[in-house]
């Protein structure tokens, strides 16, 4: 029952990628993101989606990826994004301490998964830097304040909080690079827009 969840996951995830939707995924990453920076909404993160990583920490942490999925679809971008960083550090506590970890299994499955949900997700972030920080910080806080109850910390705290580390790394890395970052990001989103003919 459970692969065939996942099977469903990733057929799902392949529906939207490796298709027409992709096209319209990545204009309306765009075009939504264009409407929350002009409204000043850019920030703006639901707070029942907290609600939903707890009902997530009970499960297997591909379900984080499944559940961003969906949110993508729904254009909830801020949600989906939440919920990929926080599923990713999850992942990888848990492949990293699992004594059961197979490479062909579990470790196959986060590599399709970061490609799948990853991409679409960062292409997003990337449109304001000042949000991906934001989502890293929350994601990070959340995860401090919240055990993953499906594969506690207690199992491995070191490789628990080792997770915690990459992420704060990586959100140390755009505070200090801003404009770096910004200056790249804004050319390839330009490229892309006129690729996808988005004004």
């Amino acid at each position: 029952m459970y692969k065939a969840k996942i099977l469903f996951v990733l057929l799902f995830i392949n529906s939207i990628i490796y298709s027409q939707e992709e096209l319209k995924l990545y204009k309306n990453i765009y075009t939504t993101s264009d409407a929350l920076k002009k409204s000043g909404h850019i920030l703006d993160l639901n707070k029942e989606i907290f609600n939903k990583a707890k009902e997530l920490d009970q499960q297997h942490p591909s379900k984080y990826f499944e559940t961003a999925a969906n949110y993508l679809n729904k254009s909830k971008f801020n949600e989906a994004s939440f919920l990929y960083y926080t599923g990713l550090m999850r992942f990888k506590y848990y492949n990293s301490s699992n004594p059961d970890y197979q490479e062909s299994n579990d470790g196959a499955l986060l590599g399709s998964l970061k490609y799948a949900i990853g991409e679409p997700i960062n292409m997003y972030l990337k449109t304001d830097i000042n949000n991906y920080i934001s989502i890293l910080e929350k994601a990070v806080e959340y995860c401090k304040n919240n055990d993953f109850k499906f594969y506690p910390k207690s199992k491995s705290p070191e490789k628990y909080n080792n997770q915690l580390t990459s992420c704060l790394k990586l959100k140390t890395d755009l505070e200090n690079n801003k404009v770096k970052y910004s200056d790249l990001w804004d050319e390839e989103t330009k490229k892309i827009k006129i690729s996808l003919k988005i004004k």
